[in-house]
C-alpha cells in the first residue's frame, strides 16, 4: 500500500466550515499535513499513510479549549474552521495552521501532525488506535511545536494558559527530541 491524498482544499474554502475527514479517510492509518503545499499553494493537503511515517514531521501540542480572551482578532481576520466530531474544542485558526507549517519548514520538515486534523474525530476506532500510537508519534517527530493557548490563535508571551496543567503535557514535551513554543510577537520580525 502507498500513501494517498485524502484532502486537498484551498484555505479560503475552509473559513467558517466544518471539515469532515470521514468520507475519505481510513481508520487506523497515519496522516500528515503537507506544509509545503499549504505555504506555497494556500491549500490544506492531508496525506494518509498505511505505515508509520518515515519522513520528518513536526508534532503539535496544544490545549483543546484555549483562552477565550486571547488574540481573537487574528482568528477574525484570517478565519477559522471546525472539524466534524471535535466541535466541542476551539475552532482551528487558519493563520495558526500557516504558522505551524512555516515553523515546521524553518525546522527543516515538510509535514506536520496535528491531532485535530490527523485523527478521524468522528471515529471511535480511529481515536482509540491513534491514542495508542501517540507516544510513538511524539517520540519520532523531529520537533514538537507547542501552542500554549490552543489552535484558534497564538498566545502572547506574557499570557497565562492551562497548557502546563494538562495530562498530555508530559508526554508531548518530553518524548520529542526537541520542543519549542510558538507565540505571537508584537515587536517586529527581529
Amino acid at each position: 500500500m502507498t500513501e494517498s491524498v485524502i484532502l486537498n482544499l484551498p484555505l479560503a474554502a475552509l473559513a467558517g466550515e466544518v471539515l469532515d475527514l470521514t468520507p475519505d479517510a481510513t481508520a487506523c492509518r497515519y496522516r500528515l499535513i503537507d506544509c509545503e503545499q499549504l505555504i506555497n499553494h494556500d491549500s490544506l493537503r492531508i496525506l494518509e499513510l498505511p505505515e508509520f511515517p518515515t519522513r520528518s514531521y513536526a508534532a503539535v501540542s496544544y490545549v483543546w479549549r484555549g483562552n477565550s480572551s486571547n488574540n481573537t482578532q487574528e482568528a477574525k481576520d484570517f478565519g477559522t474552521f471546525s472539524v466534524a466530531g471535535a466541535e466541542d474544542g476551539d475552532p482551528i485558526g487558519i493563520n495558526v495552521v500557516r504558522h505551524i507549517c512555516k515553523a515546521s519548514l524553518v525546522q527543516g520538515v515538510g509535514f506536520a501532525w496535528l491531532d485535530r486534523l490527523c485523527i478521524i474525530q468522528t471515529s471511535q476506532e480511529d481515536k482509540g488506535w491513534q491514542i495508542s500510537q501517540m507516544f510513538q508519534i511524539y517520540k519520532s517527530c523531529k520537533t514538537c511545536i507547542i501552542l500554549p493557548s490552543g489552535i484558534r490563535s497564538l498566545a502572547h508571551l506574557e499570557e497565562e494558559t492551562t497548557w502546563i496543567h494538562r495530562g498530555w503535557t508530559l508526554q508531548e514535551a518530553m518524548a520529542p527530541p526537541c520542543a519549542f513554543v510558538l507565540f505571537t510577537w508584537p515587536h517586529g520580525s527581529g
